[in-house]
């Protein structure tokens, strides 16, 4: 059995994990450039300082001597520090000047006129450094300066804020979990009161259940009422289809033992015809109603044909045409046992009564499936079309012609919220049906 919850869990620990590693990575990389950016920023000025604390004589520098003087004091002191992680190097011509704090080190050079940054730069004791290159002029001379910063601080810095946001991020995304499992057990928790309406409906206390439901199962509960409607109405159309089988059986049955007890052979054999065929007539509905499902839908271009083939073939008039038109528009509609119950009564009723012609026709009218269905025989008289339009009455099922089952059709119509008239047809000149059923029942599931 597949839970839910345990798909809603996995689904989010998915993504909360791919977020998590999305901020980690994009988290990482922010602040190490922002390092790099704050330092390098840091280095451009002690260079500018370390430059303007040059000076430069060309008198003495063309005579051979020194001509170069560092003004220690206007240069920041630690880089007088020996190891201290600040460091510089000045180059001008062939001489170099180290800082104090290099000592012994070195640092890379490099003869360029735009700035220079390079990163892990091994320094002294192991130190990782940051270099910040540009060459400079100054009377005539060209002045390389590189000037470095030990990173090793701020990277472990950075490393210990990136463990520390990985860590609450985990425990956010424990806390969430916990959260999710809360709200969907309190959301589960209100199906509870649907469970025991079932068992209600099963006992017989309730009809329907409540739609008093969260959103994302009112449909699943309005579908549930709408079959289990279906079952009622299919129910008590049984239970009144056994109730008119019985009371047709009864008279023929009681003469049936009269003539017996009589004697008279031709009589009897007369009722149990009437018999056989009340009988047959039961059998043939059900084999017109089909083996569907109460739910699946109803599709007409697969199922009337086969249907007019079983009602043609249970007629056996061998100059008998039955006509189709189905609009491209009409797809599926209304439950497939109910679809079938009806237009093989209402088929079942013309094929009998015509002449050589049925006309069926399926199409789109205001929002309303319209079903007609004509033949060609001698129709029924205003008065017997004015009884057949009144809602409520019942014709005796165990009557010949068109009676057989029209109160079915109405129950089945009535179901629906549709309407169904009774007329003349003006194409063929016999019988016409005219069944009105509204799409708000024509959806798909």
């Amino acid at each position: 059995m597949k839970s839910l919850e345990r798909q809603l869990r996995n689904s989010l620990i998915v993504v909360m994990l791919l977020i998590l590693f999305g901020l980690v990575v994009v988290t990482n990389l922010s602040t190490r450039n922002i390092l790099q950016d704050f330092v390098t920023s840091r280095l451009n000025q002690d260079a500018q300082r370390l430059f303007d604390s040059l000076t430069i004589t060309p008198d003495d520098w063309a005579q051979g001597k020194k001509g170069v003087t560092i003004h220690w004091r206007r240069i920041n002191p630690i880089y007088m520090t020996p190891n201290s992680g600040y460091y510089y190097v000045v180059k001008i011509a062939n001489k170099t000047y180290k800082s104090p704090s290099l000592q012994g080190g070195t640092l890379p050079i490099q003869c360029s006129k735009t700035p220079i940054t390079l990163h892990d730069i091994p320094g002294p004791q192991k130190q990782r450094l940051i270099v910040w290159i540009r060459t400079f002029n100054k009377n005539g001379q060209n002045v390389i300066i590189s000037i470095a910063e030990n990173m090793g601080l701020l990277i472990k810095k950075r490393k210990h804020f990136t463990a520390l946001f990985v860590g609450m991020g985990l425990l956010g995304f424990v806390l969430i979990l916990a959260l999710q499992r809360f709200v969907i057990y309190r959301s589960f928790k209100g199906l509870d009161h649907t469970r025991k309406e079932i068992r209600q409906i099963e006992s017989g206390e309730l009809q329907q259940l409540s739609e008093d439901v969260p959103s994302e199962i009112y449909p699943l509960v309005k579908e549930f009422n709408h079959s289990l409607s279906i079952m009622q109405q299919r129910m008590e159309r049984s239970r009144n289809s056994l109730g008119n089988l019985a009371h047709a059986l009864k008279t023929p049955l009681s003469l049936l033992m009269q003539q017996l007890d009589r004697e008279e052979p031709q009589q009897a054999k007369m009722q149990a015809e009437r018999i056989r065929q009340l009988t047959e007539r039961e059998l043939k509905r059900a084999r017109m109603a089909g083996l569907g499902n109460t739910t699946q839908r109803f599709d007409p271009n697969e199922e009337l044909p086969t249907l007019i083939e079983v009602i043609k073939q249970a007629h056996q008039k061998t100059k008998l045409t039955v006509s189709l038109h189905i609009e491209p528009n009409i797809k599926q509609f209304g439950d497939r046992e109910d679809m079938l119950e009806l237009l093989g009564n209402l088929l079942d009723n013309a094929c009998k009564w015509a002449s050589s012609k049925v006309s069926i026709s399926i199409g789109q009218v205001d929002n309303h499936v319209s079903i007609i269905i004509e033949d060609d025989g001698q129709g029924r008289s205003k008065d017997e079309l004015t009884l057949l339009a009144q809602r409520g009455i019942r014709l005796d099922e165990s009557r010949e012609g068109h009676g057989l089952g029209l109160s079915i059709c109405k129950d089945i119509v009535k179901l629906y919220g549709g309407n169904i008239t009774f007329g003349k047809s003006a194409k063929l000149g016999g019988f016409r049906v005219e069944v009105m059923l509204p799409n708000v029942s024509f959806k798909k599931i």
